[in-house]
C-alpha cells in the first residue's frame, strides 16, 4: 500500500521563511518611498465628536483588566455617536503625525499602523445602518455603503453571524500589507497579527468606559468577508473584528 503524502506544515514553514536571515531586502532598504499612512477616501464623510469631550465612565485600570471578558449577548440599547467616537479613538486614534508616520493610541511595529477600520453600524444614534470607514487622520467617518443588504452580507461571512446582527456596531480591522512590509518585508505578516491583538485588547478595556461589552474574533470566511468589504484579499484583507453592544 502506497504511503500517503504528508500535507506540508504551513505554520512551521511560515515561521522559518520569515526569519530575518531568509528575508529579501524590504522596500525601505531599497530606498522606496513609504506608503501613505491612510487609504484615500472619496465620498460623504461625517465629523465625529471630540473623544476628549465624550462623557465616559471613569474606571480603575486594575478593575478594567480584572473585568475584561468576551460577551456575545447584547441588549437593545444604542451607542451614542460620542461613545463610538471614543472607541474609535481608543483603538486607532492618531495622537501625532511626524514625517508621514502616525503615532496612535495603540502600539504598532515600527509605528507602521497598517490597519484601516471598517464599522458595521446597526444601532448608533445619528447614524444610518450600513458600512463606514474610520478616517483616523481627520477623525471622521466615511460612508462606504448604506444599502439595506450590506450588513447582512457581512454577517453571513462570519461564523457566528449573530455577533454582527445583534451588536450596536462591529469594528472590522483590515490590513494594508504594503504599509507594514515596506519596512519589514515578509516578516511584516507576523507583526500584522501581533498588532491586531493590541487593537483588540484596547477595545476590551475602552468599551467598559461606555457601559458596553464586546467580543473579538477572527472566525470568518476570508474570501466572503473581503468581497463584502470590497478588498482584494491579498494586498488588503480583513484580519480581525470586534462586535460591541450595551
Amino acid at each position: 500500500m502506497a504511503k500517503r503524502k504528508k500535507k506540508p506544515q504551513i505554520g512551521p514553514d511560515f515561521m522559518r521563511r520569515t526569519q530575518f536571515q531568509n528575508l529579501e531586502p524590504s522596500g525601505q532598504q531599497r530606498g522606496m518611498p513609504p506608503p501613505m499612512p491612510e487609504l484615500p477616501f472619496q465620498g460623504e464623510t461625517i465629523e465625529l465628536p471630540d473623544p476628549q469631550k465624550t462623557d465616559v465612565i471613569s474606571i480603575d485600570l486594575k478593575k478594567a483588566i480584572e473585568d475584561r471578558k468576551s460577551e456575545r449577548v447584547f441588549l437593545e440599547g444604542n451607542l451614542s455617536l460620542g461613545e463610538l467616537s471614543y472607541l474609535l479613538w481608543a483603538t486607532q486614534g492618531v495622537k501625532e503625525v511626524d514625517q508621514g508616520e502616525t503615532f496612535r493610541t495603540v502600539p504598532s511595529a515600527g509605528a507602521r499602523h497598517a490597519f484601516e477600520t471598517f464599522i458595521v453600524v446597526h444601532k448608533v444614534d445619528g447614524l444610518e445602518p450600513g458600512l463606514c470607514r474610520y478616517l483616523a487622520l481627520s477623525h471622521r467617518l466615511g460612508i462606504v455603503n448604506q444599502s439595506p443588504e450590506v450588513n447582512e452580507r457581512i454577517a453571513q461571512a462570519i461564523l457566528q453571524p449573530d455577533l454582527i446582527q445583534t451588536s450596536a456596531v462591529t469594528f472590522i480591522w483590515t490590513a494594508v500589507v504594503g504599509r507594514m512590509n515596506w519596512r519589514y518585508g515578509e516578516r511584516g505578516y507576523r507583526y500584522l497579527h501581533l498588532d491586531a491583538g493590541h487593537v483588540g485588547h484596547s477595545l476590551y478595556l475602552a468599551v467598559q468606559a461606555v457601559g458596553g461589552k464586546t467580543c473579538t474574533s477572527a472566525a470568518f470566511n476570508d474570501d466572503d468577508l473581503n468581497r463584502a468589504l470590497g478588498l482584494d484579499g491579498v494586498q488588503h484583507f480583513a484580519i480581525y473584528f470586534g462586535s460591541v453592544g450595551k
